[in-house]
């Protein structure tokens, strides 16, 4: 399986659209880490990339959703999410699914303003 091409982030009347951003090896298509905190940070690590290349910067993010493959890393996720917003949260939205790869863990998107 080859990995899908896509922008990591778009951005369009001002405002800035990531892809979904998750802890996955581009090469081999599996997870890069396994432990929930870990891709939880590799998913924020990306995020700073993806706003940083964009002239964005976490208080300027509007809107967070967060898919999780289960409910027991709702709480891991709130923590994880109250750390990397420590003031400024943007609106957000939590979602519990069947995510498309074997171990992963999570997965987020996010909408933001963009530079003018």
């Amino acid at each position: 399986m080859s990995a899908p091409r896509f922008p990591a982030a778009r951005h369009g009347g001002g405002l800035l659209f990531t892809s979904g951003l998750a802890a996955i090896d581009p090469v081999t298509m599996t997870p890069s880490v396994t432990d929930f905190d870990e891709q939880a940070a590799e998913v924020f690590r990306q995020l700073d990339t993806a706003l940083g290349e964009a002239g964005s910067t976490r208080e300027q993010v509007l809107k967070l959703d967060c898919y999780l493959a289960d409910r027991q890393w709702f709480p891991a996720w709130n923590a994880a999410f109250a750390a990397y917003f420590p003031t400024a949260a943007p609106a957000r939205t939590t979602t519990v699914t069947t995510l498309p790869i074997d171990g992963l863990l999570i997965e987020i998107q996010a909408i933001a303003v963009a530079a003018s």
